[in-house]
């Protein structure tokens, strides 16, 4: 019986220490109120850092799509002057070609006109 006895001692002072061991747990894991404000304060600003991260992603694909129809801009612009570059010089070819044959044509008619002088 003693043998019993010491056993329920044992057993009883056991359980003691497992109750406040749990009491001492729930203590320590239940947050204060001033916990509860931080916790609440970190999650708001982590919702707007989310948010603002989200309008930078939007700013960021944006200024993207704006860079690229810029890119193709300038290279349509960059076509367009070599057209225009290509027509210039042709142009420019044009008039050398009916120079010469300006030339060509008033040297022919130099002597006509010297003719038509000394006869006059």
């Amino acid at each position: 019986m003693n043998d019993v006895t010491g056993l329920e001692r044992r057993l009883t002072a056991a359980m003691d220490r497992i109750g406040r061991a749990v009491a001492s747990y729930d203590t320590a894991a239940a947050p204060s109120a001033e916990e509860d404000q931080a916790r609440a304060a970190l999650e708001a600003q982590v919702v707007q850092l989310k948010q603002a991260l989200e309008a930078e992603q939007t700013a960021n694909v944006q200024l993207r799509e704006r860079v690229d129809a810029m890119k193709a801009l300038k290279e349509r612009q960059q076509e367009r002057i070599s057209e225009l570059e290509e027509e210039a010089e042709r142009l420019k070819s044009l008039r050398a070609d009916d120079r010469e044959e300006l030339d060509a044509v008033i040297a022919a008619l130099e002597p006509l006109v010297g003719e038509g002088a000394s006869h006059g």
